[in-house]
């Protein structure tokens, strides 16, 4: 079959499923995948044929695709700040605004003092691995109440040259007497009553454990955090933040309130209401 003809047969069985443009961004993550082929050969290789082996993958992935599974855990990764991160089903797959935190964090901290820091909530340990990549001289750990996710990360790191110190921690339970000089945390925010409007990939495919908060305490993660946050950031050490853009604000005036000095908040590349960031005291 010829690269034009499956392209067809492609859209043809999702259309109902995603909009257009994902349709031809979910063809080309499999293309480059399998066949190292870009955008550019969408055009270009119209009238090649698809090598058999080749195919029965594509078809494979098209039937997952049908029943909401994600591309990247088709295909077992993602690229996240230009590196490729294993995946799986035991921990959100890096978003975009993610990666958007960690390479503003990148810029910020690559030449700063920073001794000590602790990614909250690590999953694939893309936060701290990507960030130790730029700061050499800093220990980072990083912290999971989930084994599963752990292991995941572990072999994230792999391909890194610094290393993480990993912890199974729940965070609600006592923190111990490691202090740090800056705190980044991307924790569970979405309030359990959004299921009803979230897309079967992200409800049946990626743990809830990391995605949900009770409906009727939203805030519940960062309140601990920058509570204890308090008590194991060193005098000056920063905190930062991904949050629910709904409650983007909120998280801010918790610190404030608090009493974190230079509270900043700002939005992400769509225009939403995403990070906060202060300073302990």
């Amino acid at each position: 079959m010829t690269l034009k003809d499956y392209q067809n047969h492609w859209a043809a069985h999702l259309k109902d499923l995603y909009p257009s443009e994902e349709i031809r961004s979910l063809l080309i993550m499999g293309l480059r995948h399998r066949l190292n082929w870009s955008a550019v050969d969408l055009v270009l290789r119209q009238d090649v044929e698809i090598p058999p082996e080749d195919l029965l993958w594509l078809n494979e992935a098209l039937e997952r695709l049908k029943n909401k599974q994600p591309m990247q855990q088709i295909m077992g990764y993602t690229w996240f700040c230009d590196a490729k991160f294993l995946v799986s089903s035991k921990a959100l797959i890096p978003r975009p605004e993610t990666e958007e935190l960690v390479l503003y964090l990148r810029q910020k901290l690559q030449s700063s003092q920073v001794k000590e820091a602790l990614d909250i909530g690590t999953g694939s340990g893309c936060i701290a691995l990507s960030l130790a990549v730029v700061m050499p001289e800093t220990q980072w750990w990083a912290w999971d109440v989930s084994s599963e996710a752990l292991a995941l990360a572990q072999k994230n790191q792999a391909q890194f040259q610094p290393k993480v110190r990993w912890g199974q921690r729940d965070i609600f339970e006592p923190w111990g007497g490691q202090n740090f000089d800056l705190i980044v945390s991307n924790p569970p925010y979405i309030p359990e009553d959004e299921q009803d409007i979230m897309d079967k990939n992200v409800l049946e495919y990626e743990p809830h454990l990391a995605l949900f908060v009770p409906t009727n305490d939203p805030l519940r993660f960062y309140r601990v955090i920058s509570t204890q946050g308090l008590k194991y950031l060193n005098p000056n050490g920063e905190l930062y933040f991904e949050c629910h853009y709904n409650y983007t604000q909120a998280v801010a005036q918790l610190m404030k309130s608090l009493g974190y000095t230079q509270v900043n908040s700002w939005k992400d590349q769509w225009g939403k209401w995403r990070f906060v960031s202060g300073i302990r005291p």
